[in-house]
């Protein structure tokens, strides 16, 4: 009897870590839907600024406008400013265990002869950061909880002005990007410095005459740290909708294992539970059959 109370005790655990599994599931779809929305309209305001910003550049005079985040060579010491994007829970998979591994396999080239700084987003990156000899920036750890607009562009204007007062020489992102409900990627994006693809094109001649106030330079530097900014968002968002994408799969498949192994036991406790009610049977004929001989 002993061996059924166990099983009876494991069935009740399971079943319970499957509601809890289950629930968690439901939360994360319904964040997924949310955050979904939220990223499709970043993605289309995006679109339509790097439409304006390749209007501005067709038909530049080269010798004139200037990139205002250019690629620069430093003498000196090399400064990479690293930003890594994780979640501040687990039981998403592997969503944290991709980032931080591509991570490390990032830096370790530049360690040799650049010196690297990790700004961390998300607690799950500042605890494994934070056994490391790279120093840490943990002040935007608490974005990922809540991700606005204000917070972001903190993010973005710390970045800028580092690389403007040169102070860094290359600022990149590494994060998951949300592709579908059952695939994240992990990206390896460089912020700044900032080159358009229209840059590196050869200049046009403009299908409309434009006329700019005060003038095209200003415009095209505004622009771009519009741009920034909003790219530093778009990509917070783009790595919260993939955490909940994981997450949704991570629980969907706890909750199958569980209901697999809750198969298992009820069909083992069947068993047993039987095996135990013939040796009864078996006894007590037996003990019948004594009693009338």
């Amino acid at each position: 009897m002993p061996h059924l109370k166990e099983v009876i005790d494991r069935i009740t655990v399971i079943g319970s870590t499957k509601q809890i599994t289950q629930a968690m599931k439901m939360v994360s779809v319904s964040k997924l839907y949310k955050a979904q929305q939220r990223l499709s309209a970043l993605k289309a305001y995006m679109m339509a600024c790097n439409s304006l910003l390749e209007a501005t550049l067709v038909g530049r005079d080269g010798m004139r406008l200037l990139n205002p985040f250019p690629l620069k060579q430093q003498a000196g010491v090399q400064r990479l400013l690293l930003i890594v994007v994780t979640s501040d829970r687990g039981l998403c998979g592997a969503f944290n265990k991709n980032v931080l591994r591509t991570a490390t396999q990032y830096i370790e080239p530049y360690s040799k002869h650049t010196s690297v700084e990790v700004l961390v987003i998300g607690k799950k990156a500042y605890q494994f950061f934070k056994k490391y000899k790279w120093p840490v920036i943990d002040r935007y750890m608490a974005i990922s909880s809540s991700i606005q607009m204000k917070e972001s562009e903190s993010l973005a204007d710390y970045c800028i002005t580092g690389f403007e007062k040169d102070y860094y020489h290359k600022v990149v992102l590494i994060y998951n990007s949300f592709k579908n409900a059952s695939q994240q990627e992990v990206v390896v994006e460089s912020l700044l410095p900032f080159i358009p693809d229209r840059w590196m094109a050869q200049p046009m001649v403009p299908a409309h005459h434009y006329l700019y106030e005060p003038d095209q330079q200003i415009l095209m530097h505004k622009l771009m740290i519009r741009l920034l900014k909003h790219k530093v968002m778009t990509i917070l968002v783009d790595s919260h909708t993939a955490e909940h994408a994981a997450r949704v799969m991570t629980m969907g498949k706890a909750s199958d294992n569980a209901d697999d192994l809750l198969t298992t036991l009820r069909t083992s406790y069947n068993r047993s539970r039987q095996a135990l009610i013939t040796n009864a049977i078996a006894e007590i004929t037996s003990g019948a059959e004594a009693l009338r001989g």
